[in-house]
């Protein structure tokens, strides 16, 4: 392991006696909160006062339900009660994207993140960006391995689950680490109950938003599209765009949907020639703002800059259609 990309870096670069506060970013899913309950349990280990934040809401109940069960303490940003000279570490996200409020009054000390970076500098003085991994989870896994301390069960699990989110069951974005990452955890994990967790996050309440979704669905060139006016939550938004991908004809998803004054968009990709990243973005240009993985991105539009489901999805569907004939 790179000695400048580990746990140990990470502390050389921290003031002992002032707390810190590990941050994903504003709607954390799987991965984001796993990474943080595992650096969490690092910091634990060296008696240093750590607090997980997060700016907005947890989302989806299958999430929710493994920060009861599993009892991992995480504070909403505006329940936070700073007392001075905070040091901030971000995990599985990145000053300078849009999904990330940054605490006004704290030092940015650490990013630990999978995703692309933002064209800004990243005014840190340790970073770990690993663009390849599938998962942040699988990076800080490799910051156990590349210390004295095994993670405990709790850990292994949690960690275990990020992992098989984002790559959605080792299926997408995988590279090498995430392969021994997964080995590494899985029997020091309890994966019945984490299957168990993840495979119950929907509820018989779900079926007027799946029934939407169908009668709304559009495909166009292995693309398809579909909105949904019910008010429903990111997680059930992700779901739909990665059972969508089932249909042989498709190979590309957009999901929309309405969710506490907001649009929320997920998109996946199985065409090699289509970054669900890239998509998204040239798609939202103007109107909101998203981003992601080769694979699976998400994005946001606010209610006052959405022209309705027939412009979103020309908007998808021009920028498709424009990578299309970029790669040939």
């Amino acid at each position: 392991m790179d000695a400048e990309k580990s746990f140990d870096a990470l502390l050389l670069g921290l003031t002992p006696d002032r707390p810190i506060l590990i941050q994903t970013h504003d709607f954390p899913d799987f991965d984001a909160i796993a990474s943080a309950y595992g650096l969490y349990c690092l910091f634990e280990t060296y008696g240093l006062p750590t607090t997980i934040v997060y700016g907005e809401e947890i989302q989806g109940f299958s999430l929710g339900e493994t920060i009861r069960t599993l009892k991992i303490p995480v504070t909403r940003m505006k329940d936070l009660a700073l007392q001075g000279g905070e040091q901030v570490i971000l995990v599985d996200s990145c000053p300078g994207n849009k999904n990330v409020t940054l605490i006004e009054g704290t030092a940015i000390k650490g990013v630990i993140d999978h995703h692309p970076l933002p064209p800004q500098a990243i005014p840190a003085p340790y970073l770990d960006i690993r663009e390849t991994y599938g998962s942040c989870s699988t990076l800080i896994y490799e910051y156990y391995a590349g210390s004295s301390f095994q993670p405990s069960k709790t850990v292994a699990t949690v960690l275990l689950m990020g992992i098989m989110m984002d790559t959605n069951y080792l299926t997408r974005g995988v590279c090498p680490a995430d392969l021994s990452a997964f080995t590494g955890l899985y029997f020091k994990a309890d994966w019945i109950s984490g299957n168990y967790l993840l495979n119950n996050s929907l509820s018989v309440r779900n079926i007027p938003i799946f029934q939407e979704g169908l009668e709304h669905l559009r495909v166009y060139k292995g693309f398809c599209f579909t909105f949904i006016s019910k008010e429903t939550d990111s997680d059930t938004i992700a779901v739909l765009a990665d059972d969508y991908l089932r249909f042989h004809e498709v190979a590309f998803s957009v999901v929309a949907g309405l969710n506490q004054g907001e649009i929320k968009i997920s998109v996946r990709s199985e065409d090699p020639g289509l970054a669900a990243s890239k998509v998204i973005r040239r798609a939202l240009y103007g109107i909101g703002f998203g981003g992601g993985h080769y694979h699976m991105g998400g994005g946001t539009v606010r209610l006052t800059d959405f022209h309705g489901p027939d412009d979103l999805y020309e908007r998808f569907r021009s920028a498709i259609d424009h990578y299309i004939h970029e790669g040939t």
